[in-house]
């Protein structure tokens, strides 16, 4: 593996060790790496399988992980099974997500965002009944693409980047 660590290799794969079996790691897979016009070829164990699902809702989220070979629902901080797809940003400048931040969308619209799965993927001209509908604001990026406007922290995100924080 010409001089590479092996702490180094295990930035590579999150949940998994890459090694060679000169590192004394037991081989259940070969996996081939590219790196500075070199080729490696070592083995990997897996340390910590976990599967997780992840239904991104307009209006709920819910997360499921397999245990003993079967599909359960995660529970959120609240005790609750699913979570309202909903993100607010404080005059503060700090994220709430689900529950907590609908709870103080009344007193916060312009920084609370929700139903933004109906934005992701979408240009301007094609959400303007949409963007009537919610009450934050919906903008025009340069590209004509959807931006939602946070006052709140002075910032525009696309609807990908809020979903991804549900």
């Amino acid at each position: 593996m010409g001089g590479i660590k092996r702490v180094e290799l295990e930035r590579f794969f999150f949940g998994q060790r890459v090694g060679a079996t000169r590192f004394g790691l037991p081989s259940t897979a070969v996996l081939k790496l590219k790196s500075e016009n070199r080729r490696w070829v070592g083995p990997v164990r897996v340390v910590n399988e976990k599967v997780v699902g992840i239904d991104l809702g307009t209006t709920n989220s819910a997360v499921a992980a397999m245990e003993g070979g079967k599909p359960t629902i995660v529970t959120n901080a609240e005790g609750q099974r699913t979570t309202p797809s909903v993100v607010a940003y404080t005059k503060n400048g700090d994220r709430l997500v689900g529950q907590i931040a609908k709870r103080q969308a009344v007193v916060n619209p312009e920084n609370t965002f929700f139903s933004v799965k109906r934005f992701i993927g979408r240009k301007m001209t094609e959400v303007d009944e949409e963007s009537k509908q919610v009450s934050y604001k919906v903008v025009r990026d340069e590209n004509g693409n959807v931006k939602l406007e946070c006052p709140a922290i002075g910032k525009q995100f696309a609807a990908e980047e809020i979903s991804a924080q549900v």
